[in-house]
């Protein structure tokens, strides 16, 4: 596998077009252009929600991870908001991070709401998806063994609507967004990035059913957990909006540089959170679903979100690429270990026989 001489993404992947260098063309277009819009951009935007009447100004969905609770423990402690946080636990949340969102709302004083799917609904669809993969492995079904993921979206709109609160203030960073994944140019423009629209999406999702009879059965067993986690895969869709008007939706990371070092350091000396311990890294340590996903698509594409990831941390200069591969190889190693031990947790050890970790086995490094 030959990989970009700047990141880390291999020239199998579909629309990587290699130059004659050995550079891919999202480190030529620089995806993802991320320049945040400031501090001063966001406090005029906070302003405009804050009020007299003792309601809370702002709604933050606080994981445990380190971004979620690093956006809360700043607009409290540094932007001067009244916040409240609500975590989604489900079945595949880290006891390591439910800890974390405890300790940490409860050392800055936010108020925290618990929120989860009733009767498993979380672990039983992701169960089915999974299974439905095994059998006909492809992206749309793989990313649908996370639609309930999507429900967080909806229950903490819901959760402010019902409290009052004007605005959901949410912790994703568009250097989480791998470039191969559900993200294609919009237009002819270098820079004109955009996820995949609803309708093609649909389309997928339709000729996955069509093409998987196992597919079309999970998605039927789940059919109203689907639809509505389709119609909110990401915070502020219009499903949203129509369905709460009165809640506005923000990203911090749109507003405020991303920088990871600063973010861990802060937190573990002003709000106690606690670096997870028996990973390489921190990112997605915060729900077991994700090692299902890393090892779905490292079987499928050779490559991961985590590939992804540190690509864009090479482009923005977060990091080199020589310490990126080394966090790689870690990654990989740490994938391979655990989804054994995931399936048994998740109730799917009878899948063991299927499962072949040596798709984590990566190639040296080639300058």
């Amino acid at each position: 596998m030959e990989r970009c001489a700047k990141c880390l993404l291999p020239s199998s992947l579909e629309d990587s077009d290699f130059d004659d260098s050995g550079t891919c063309s999202w480190c030529r277009m620089g995806y993802p252009h991320y320049t945040p819009k400031g501090a001063d951009e966001l406090q005029k935007l906070l302003e405009t929600e804050r009020s007299d009447s003792g309601v809370a100004d702002c709604l933050v969905g606080v994981s445990g991870g380190k971004d979620s609770s690093y956006v809360a423990m700043q607009l409290k402690t540094v932007f001067g908001m009244r916040v409240e946080a609500f975590t989604y636990i489900h079945e595949g949340s880290t006891p390591s991070a439910v800890k974390n969102a405890r300790d940490v709302c409860a050392r800055l004083g936010i108020k925290q709401h618990e929120i989860s799917l009733p009767n498993h609904q979380h672990l039983e669809s992701f169960k089915s998806f999974f299974r439905s993969w095994l059998r006909s492995p492809n992206t749309t079904t793989a990313a649908m063994t996370c639609v309930a993921c999507k429900h967080l979206h909806i229950l903490g709109t819901r959760l402010a609507a019902q409290r009052g609160i004007p605005m959901v203030v949410w912790s994703q960073c568009p250097l989480e967004s791998s470039p191969f994944i559900a993200i294609r140019l919009k237009g002819r423009k270098d820079d004109d990035f955009a996820r995949e629209g609803m309708l093609k999406s649909a389309g997928k999702l339709v000729g996955a059913m069509i093409r998987s009879p196992h597919f079309a059965q999970a998605v039927i067993k789940h059919f109203p957990l689907c639809v509505s986690g389709c119609l909110a895969f990401v915070p502020g869709t219009r499903y949203l909006k129509i369905r709460y008007p009165s809640v506005k939706h923000v990203h911090f990371f749109d507003y405020i540089e991303w920088n990871p070092a600063n973010i861990v350091t802060e937190l573990v000396e002003k709000a106690g959170w606690q670096p997870p311990g028996n990973v390489p890294d921190d990112w997605h340590s915060d729900c077991l679903f994700n090692i299902f996903k890393e090892y779905m698509f490292q079987k499928m594409l050779g490559v991961s979100y985590t590939d992804g990831f540190l690509s864009n941390q090479i482009r923005h200069g977060l990091i080199t690429r020589d310490e990126a591969w080394l966090k790689l190889v870690a990654s990989k190693a740490h994938y391979a270990e655990a989804v054994p031990k995931a399936l048994e947790f998740v109730g799917l050890g009878d899948l063991a026989r299927e499962i072949d970790v040596s798709c984590f086995k990566i190639q040296e490094l080639r300058n």
